[in-house]
């Protein structure tokens, strides 16, 4: 059984666990697909996103690799086909990130309880750390919201080409820190990306399930449903 208070260093995903864009990055693509004509419901787009994230992850066991060009390919390939949307990947990958570029209003907030929680961590002597599958913007994007004076460092995949679930991102984040994987843990919202990923790289994980999903391989892993119940894990 996990004991948080054990760790000596807690790795946090960035978007839709500390903070997240209105809309999410994965309504985004959702409201996209509808502006385009294809008729789904919510819990079905959800759950198409969401075995997306954990499909990512196997082929990344079965192939050895995964860079952002996979990954983008793979969840668009994977989310349509789950929809039964006919059209080829590259075409739709197109088409929605040109939906999403325009006139969607961003506006980006931190999660509820999330300063908090950062805050007491922090004051409790835990060193944090950001591991982010972004753009290249992830330091700025917490000092935008306020957090970015809790963190030691920030690992953003665009600048170290490297992508969750890939092992090696975490695994750079412990070498920098010079902290071993068994003294950190991982908290993030997707079960592939941050759940499985990090603990290939031997590090346990914290699963913020807010939207309720699946845990696929039926692991041992510690749910929560919000930041406020993570926060009891240090009391």
């Amino acid at each position: 059984m996990l004991n948080i208070k054990n760790k000596k260093a807690v790795f946090f995903d960035f978007g839709d666990t500390l903070a997240s864009t209105v809309p999410t990055y994965p309504d985004r693509i959702r409201i996209a697909l509808l502006e385009m004509g294809f008729e789904f419901s919510v819990q079905e787009y959800f759950s198409a996103f969401q075995y997306a994230d954990y499909q990512i992850y196997n082929n990344y066991i079965k192939d050895g690799e995964i860079t952002s060009k996979i990954y983008q390919q793979s969840l668009f390939s994977i989310i349509i086909d789950k929809l039964g949307i006919n059209m080829e990947v590259e075409e739709a990958r197109q088409l929605v990130n040109k939906k999403m570029s325009s006139g969607m209003g961003l506006k980006r907030v931190l999660l509820p309880g999330a300063e908090e929680l950062l805050r007491e961590v922090h004051s409790l002597g835990y060193t944090l750390a950001i591991i982010s599958n972004n753009d290249g913007k992830t330091a700025e994007k917490c000092a935008q919201v306020g957090i970015d004076k809790y963190f030691q460092i920030i690992i953003d995949s665009t600048k170290v080409n490297r992508i969750k679930p890939d092992r090696g991102i975490y695994l750079l984040a412990s070498r920098e820190l010079g902290i071993d994987t068994n003294d950190i843990v991982h908290i993030g919202d997707l079960y592939g990306a941050d759940v499985l990923g990090a603990r290939n790289a031997g590090i346990e994980t914290v699963w913020l399930n807010s939207r309720n999903g699946i845990n696929y391989d039926g692991i041992d892993v510690l749910e929560v449903e919000s930041l406020q119940e993570i926060s009891e894990l240090f009391k």
